[in-house]
């Protein structure tokens, strides 16, 4: 039904729903437009919170997540370990689901500042981060909290970049990691480069879509599933 006048709380009534059933009806939706097979449960949840998020039905197609990705990640939120994530706006999306289950977060953008520590990394990605982004410094200076950890990465492919140098490099390994950095500069590369070569669990977007919104929703589902 289209409304054209709105006031007397007409919109509302119109076209608005009771909380407990907008996420419900919402995932319905996605499920029945859903452009691909979607995979078992629970990666299936996981992809369709991560759509809901992005108002697209058609970002299923390009969502990957590895086997296992959503059990290692719930299993380490579950024991409180660290969630370490690259902006604020990841930050701010999961820290209420996270930090009940007594997890810490960490955020890049907090430490961007801070010289560059060489615990963990080679001195040829502290050169290469320190010529980059904020992101990209500030994550390597959380090296210390990876292992075991839940990083999500949902905006800055330097970042994600940034991490898998350090990894190559014998970094310590994140229990799981959400990597959905959008952009039309390095973020598809980026993201193809954790297809190819990724050494844990994963959940990403293949191409230029995603963002922070994505990665929080992809985060809370694992800690809330």
């Amino acid at each position: 039904m289209m409304v054209r006048a709105t006031g007397e709380g007409l919109a509302l009534r119109a076209h608005g729903l009771p909380p407990d059933e907008i996420m419900p009806l919402s995932l319905e939706r996605l499920r029945r437009r859903s452009p691909v097979e979607l995979p078992p449960e629970p990666a299936a949840t996981v992809a369709l919170r991560m759509a809901y998020a992005a108002g697209d039905p058609d970002l299923l197609r390009d969502i990957v997540i590895h086997d296992g990705a959503v059990r290692a990640a719930q299993a380490a939120l579950q024991r409180g370990a660290a969630l370490v994530c690259d902006v604020a706006m990841v930050a701010a999306g999961v820290r209420g689901a996270v930090e009940r289950g007594g997890s810490r977060v960490f955020c890049a953008q907090d430490v961007a500042e801070v010289p560059l520590s060489g615990h963990h990394v080679s001195p040829a990605t502290r050169a290469a981060a320190d010529a980059s982004t904020r992101t990209a410094r500030g994550l390597l200076n959380l090296a210390a909290h990876w292992e075991g950890a839940v990083v999500a990465i949902g905006n800055a492919p330097t970042a994600l970049l940034a991490l898998l140098d350090a990894l190559a490099d014998g970094a310590p390994l994140p229990a799981a990691l959400i990597a959905t950095p959008c952009g039309l500069v390095a973020a598809e590369e980026a993201k193809q480069l954790l297809l190819d070569t990724a050494p844990l669990p994963f959940i990403t977007v293949r191409g230029t879509r995603g963002g922070s919104a994505v990665a929080a929703a992809a985060v809370n589902a694992c800690a809330l599933l």
